[in-house]
């Protein structure tokens, strides 16, 4: 299994990141993204270890999410690829991710 980053995912992964420049130290900062990319890369292993992402049903696509602290990385599997197709802080409001 591979795993694929989308623009989109990105894009929210790095409003996050500035957002949280605000409040940890850089030192914090990297060992957070370390342990959201360490736990992102195994989903190679495991890539049905998440949970369904049920604000996502009505795609129809199955997506599932993995919850890193207070991050929520969503993802879907096509074949033996792994999508991430957001990355963001799950404190904020749920209905946004209506797709």
């Amino acid at each position: 299994m591979k795993v694929i980053i989308t623009a989109p995912a990105w894009e929210s992964y790095e409003r996050s990141l500035h957002f949280l420049a605000g409040y940890m130290t850089y030192r914090e900062l990297e060992r957070w993204d370390q342990k959201l990319w360490d736990s992102n890369d195994g989903l190679k292993r495991f890539p049905r270890g998440g949970q369904y992402e049920p604000y996502l049903d009505h795609l129809g696509e199955g997506h599932r999410r993995l919850v890193v602290g207070n991050f929520k990385v969503v993802y879907r599997i096509e074949g033996k690829t792994i999508y991430d197709t957001d990355i963001f802080d799950a404190r904020q409001d749920p209905g946004k991710m209506k797709g």
